[in-house]
C-alpha cells in the first residue's frame, strides 16, 4: 500500500494554497467545505476565489511563494501552472513537515486527494494512488450509483443513539449483533424513507429489546 488513507479534522486549521487559478479555486472549494483556515499565495486569483476570498475571510499573500507563508500550517497544496514553483512548494512543505499535495505531479507531493463522494456523514473517497484520476471519477460515479437508499439517515441515527447503546450494554459482540442488525433492519429503512418519526422511533425500541437488551 503506497499511500495511507487518512480523513483530516481541518476545522479552524490553517491550510496553504500556491497559485491562483482554477485548480486552485477548486481545492479552495473543499477546504472551506472542511472549515479549513485558507492562506493562498498567488500574484493574481480567479473571480471565483476572490468571491470566497471575500466571504470566507481567506487570507491573500498577493506575492511569489516563500517558505515562509508556511508558517502555523497543517497543510499545504501546490496548485500553480508552472513546476519548478509547485516543486519548490513541496520541497518547502518537506523541510518544514508539512504535507503538501502537488497538483499534477504525485510524485513530489507527501499526500494525494482522492476522488470523493460526499453524503455527510458518510464521506467516500477513491484513489488510483495518482496513476489515473480520469478512472478515480469513473469509479466515483460507479460506486455514487449504487449506494443504499437511506444511507445518510440511518448513520445520523445511528450517531445519536452511541451513547444510549453505550450506556445500555458493555458487552462488545452483543453490541455489535445490534448494530449489524439496525443497518439491515428493512422496517427501519423504510421508515426512515418515509419520515415517519413515530415508526423509525418504534423501530429503534425494538431492536434495542429484541437485540441489544434480550438474553
Amino acid at each position: 500500500m503506497e499511500y495511507f488513507p487518512i480523513f483530516c479534522r481541518l476545522q479552524d486549521k490553517r491550510c496553504l494554497i500556491v497559485g491562483g487559478g482554477r485548480v486552485a479555486t477548486h481545492k479552495a472549494q473543499g477546504l472551506l467545505a472542511a472549515g479549513a483556515l485558507l492562506r493562498l499565495v498567488a500574484p493574481a486569483i480567479t473571480p471565483e476565489l476572490d468571491n470566497l476570498r471575500a466571504q470566507y475571510d481567506i487570507e491573500w499573500r498577493q506575492a511569489p511563494f516563500s517558505p515562509q507563508h508556511l508558517e502555523s500550517c497543517w497543510l499545504a497544496i501546490a496548485a500553480t501552472s508552472d513546476p519548478v514553483v509547485n516543486r519548490q512548494v513541496a520541497e518547502a512543505a518537506s523541510a518544514e513537515r508539512v504535507f503538501c499535495n502537488v497538483v499534477d505531479d504525485p510524485s513530489a507531493a507527501s499526500f494525494i486527494t482522492p476522488a470523493i463522494i460526499d453524503r455527510s456523514p458518510v464521506i467516500i473517497a477513491l484513489s488510483c494512488g495518482g496513476n489515473a484520476p480520469v478512472y478515480s471519477k469513473i469509479l466515483k460515479a460507479h460506486v455514487a450509483g449504487h449506494l443504499p437508499a437511506g444511507m445518510r439517515e440511518r448513520v445520523l441515527l445511528a450517531g445519536s443513539l452511541r451513547e444510549r447503546v453505550n450506556n445500555a450494554c458493555s458487552d462488545r459482540e452483543r453490541k455489535r449483533t445490534f448494530w449489524t442488525a439496525f443497518f439491515q433492519h428493512g422496517p427501519l429503512q423504510q421508515a426512515l424513507q418515509q419520515g415517519n418519526s413515530a415508526e423509525v422511533e418504534q423501530q429503534v425500541e425494538w431492536l434495542i429489546r429484541h437485540r441489544l437488551l434480550s438474553a
